[in-house]
């Protein structure tokens, strides 16, 4: 099969469903459905650390597979965050560092990964012949896999994933609506973040329309956080500290002791970094979180419309995402990291304002 990439320009998108408003092209869409319908196994993996999309867009393709009759395996590198056990068929998902990619009568479909460092060892080292399918939503997807369904502007994979099942004809039960609404919840803020655009809110009203239960989903997500978890968001609000010419920049760090003095683990810092672009007048927020077992720093940047790009910094300190929320890893530890990420920033928001300018 032709590799393909669904990295349109916007001159492109005159190929779209009518009506579903997608910047994907309906041929792409089709092929997508037609390789899954086509095999008989599927193998779906959710990216490191995963999180409410990647977890809703894995979940609910889960389900349309049992649905189709397939064999469905869920396979995912770190296991599942609490909060997030409630959603359908999470107590099928195996956990699994590494994987031997060498069936050709699998389909291995990777959701919510960019590239293929945020999915399951092994993946790089595929045997030839083998069948990958990537459907996403990052802009700077690399396109690894032999079929490639992304759309860098849609608001979350889960979006992306509804395309094609509408598209396709594909029955969206309640089950399946819970799963892709709590992935495009979870990634545009509820509601409130840049990426929040009219097609997710069709696709949230199409999703409540089809049994989605927002309370349910709210309840689970966000008033559902352990003592532990709010020990340890206390510890990162008592060292914020912030710098720039107007202070506009914050910045944050946990250690690994941190996590075993107050019991938490690391799905807790979901979301901490945003709260930092809470502060009046901070528009780009770090947060530095130790790894463990190693002397390494996961770094996290949000950053607000009108101020340098959280994207620029990451992909400056050799990581990704999306423009207003990324990510990296740095091979320093704390104190290293500290410096260099803030000399990383002021070098980029140079360069940005005098272009700006």
């Amino acid at each position: 099969m032709t590799k393909m990439k669904a990295k349109m320009k916007k001159s492109e998108a005159a190929g779209i469903c009518s009506g579903i408003n997608s910047r994907v092209p309906r041929e792409l869409m089709l092929e997508t459905a037609h390789m899954l319908e086509n095999a008989s196994s599927w193998v779906i993996f959710s990216h490191v650390n995963p999180d409410g999309d990647s977890l809703g867009s894995t979940g609910a393709l889960f389900g349309a597979g049992l649905a189709r009759g397939k064999r469905v395996r869920w396979l995912s590198v770190d296991p599942i965050p609490t909060k997030y056990l409630f959603l359908p068929h999470v107590e099928e998902c195996e956990t699994q560092k590494k994987y031997t990619f060498d069936s050709k009568d699998d389909l291995y479909v990777f959701l919510d990964s960019a590239n293929e460092e945020r999915g399951v060892e092994g993946l790089k080292e595929r045997s030839p012949g083998t069948v990958v399918l990537n459907i996403d939503h990052h802009e700077d997807n690399t396109g690894f896999g032999t079929l490639n369904c992304v759309d860098g502007e849609a608001s979350s994979t889960s979006e992306v994933l509804w395309h094609i099942m509408t598209e396709a004809g594909w029955a969206i039960t309640p089950a399946i609506a819970e799963c892709l609404y709590t992935g495009v919840a979870a990634d545009t803020g509820w509601f409130s973040f840049g990426n929040t655009t009219s097609g997710a809110h069709m696709m949230a009203a199409d999703l409540l329309s089809k049994g989605a239960d927002p309370v349910k989903i709210d309840s689970c997500l966000r008033h559902n956080r352990s003592v532990e978890g709010a020990r340890l968001w206390a510890l990162a609000f008592l060292r914020i500290f912030r710098w720039g010419e107007a202070s506009q920049f914050a910045m944050t760090w946990l250690s690994r002791r941190d996590f075993d003095v107050t019991g938490s683990v690391s799905s807790d810092t979901e979301t901490l970094v945003n709260q930092m672009l809470m502060i009046r007048g901070v528009s780009l927020a770090v947060l530095l979180t130790e790894d463990s077992g190693e002397e390494r720093m996961n770094a996290s940047f949000r950053s607000k419309a009108g101020s340098v790009a959280a994207a620029s910094v990451a992909r400056a300190l050799g990581g990704g995402g999306h423009p207003k929320a990324a990510g990296a890893c740095l091979a320093s530890p704390l104190g290293e990291a500290i410096r260099i990420v803030q000399e990383t920033v002021d070098k980029i928001y140079a360069e940005w304002a005098l272009a700006d300018r």
